[in-house]
């Protein structure tokens, strides 16, 4: 029987720093790599809404698709929905919903804003066990902003009541936008975003509900984009100028209501 050489054998001691080792060095690469988690998230996707694949909803009447289809990698928040589902070139009446319509959609006074889609988010009546109850309407994703970015820009169209409002939040936080530009059926905002550059963050567009409730809140959302552009930090007249325009716009459409618009509350 062999004997091992004293040289050959491990004490305790020695195969205890042996793995204190092996720790520090993952440790050190761990820090190391910290810095690029972010950039290895999940990117935001179908910002301009063009990947819509519109997958009916069965027996459904009112020209409903599969939300998650139609608008891939977005959510929809809605405190009592009473349908998950968007509409198809329909928009709701009381009800709050997320709809995506095409450039055949004829009943809205606002056409598609850029490609072939555009994204509708109404605020509206909800429907919890207490009764109906006026609640906000949020599309939303998750996603990583990417690294260079210094501005979120994108086109909307409001039409509000002169009550109406919505909010733009990224990582939890409402952004200061500012008008940018217009066009025929859109206005072009923007916000400054640098700080959340190479992270993963919420992004979430929110209509507000009135209350009391007379009509849907409607946003017609368009043109998503990070850009590496910077663009002006909002001045109180460029405040005012957007308090005008989301007073004053509407009032063009005020009264408008396509009669054969769906009410999913119906």
């Amino acid at each position: 029987m062999g004997f091992a050489a004293e040289s050959d054998v491990l004490c305790p001691l020695d195969i205890y720093e042996h793995f204190m080792k092996i720790g520090l060095v993952a440790c050190f690469v761990a820090v190391l790599l910290s810095p690029f988690q972010n950039i290895c998230g999940q990117s935001f996707t179908d910002l301009n809404f063009e990947s819509a694949r519109l997958v009916p909803v069965p027996g459904d009447t009112y020209g409903a698709v599969q939300f998650a289809q139609a608008l891939p990698g977005w959510t929809e928040s809605i405190v009592g929905a009473i349908d998950t589902n968007a509409l198809y070139n329909n928009i709701f009446l009381d009800s709050a919903g997320i709809s995506i319509f095409d450039t055949n959609f004829v009943f809205y006074p606002a056409s598609v804003i850029q490609g072939r889609y555009s994204a509708i988010i109404e605020s509206g009546m909800g429907y919890t066990s207490s009764g109906a109850i006026p609640v906000n309407a949020t599309l939303s994703q998750i996603g990583m902003v990417p690294v260079g970015t210094e501005s979120l820009q994108f086109k909307a169209y409001e039409f509000f009541d002169s009550s109406g409002a919505f909010t733009v939040t990224l990582g939890g936080q409402t952004l200061s936008l500012i008008v940018l530009g217009t066009g025929s059926n859109y206005t072009l905002y923007g916000a400054n975003v640098s700080q959340w550059a190479g992270q993963t963050a919420n992004l979430a567009f929110t209509v507000l509900a009135e209350n009391p409730h007379v009509n849907d809140e409607s946003l017609v959302l368009d043109a998503v984009q990070f850009s590496n552009q910077q663009v002006p930090e909002p001045s109180v007249s460029g405040l005012l100028g957007i308090s005008v325009l989301v007073l004053c716009w509407p009032m063009k459409w005020l009264n408008y209501r396509p009669s054969c618009a769906s009410d999913i509350a119906a």
